[in-house]
């Protein structure tokens, strides 16, 4: 037998155009994350618990909110509720089909 988890919430319906994030940070403390990859093109991504669930809400708002194909948001690679770590992006975008993808 398996044990299963029930995930309720509500999330804000966005704009085809534009991303409302505090239902995405609401209740969440040490939020953290980095994504990380390799000469090799392999790619790492730790975070605390609450990070998953960030980018749980977050990718799940892309998925239920309709969105233009090409909109798309920056964020560091090392995310966290103090002050950037780093230089380099981690950009998300939406896609109508994967060939469409810059």
């Amino acid at each position: 037998m398996t044990n299963r988890i029930r995930v309720e919430f509500e999330l804000e319906k966005d704009t085809p155009t534009s991303m409302s994030f505090a239902e995405v940070y609401a209740g969440l403390e040490n939020i953290w994350y980095r994504f990380s990859a390799d000469p090799a093109g392999n790619v790492e991504l730790w975070a605390t618990p609450n990070g998953f669930e960030f980018l749980a809400r977050y990718f799940l708002k892309l998925a239920r909110t309709p969105k233009v194909s090409g909109y798309h948001s920056h964020a560091a690679l090392e995310f966290s509720e103090g002050p950037p770590m780093g230089e380099p992006e981690l950009t998300i975008g939406v896609v109508e089909h994967p060939e469409s993808s810059a």
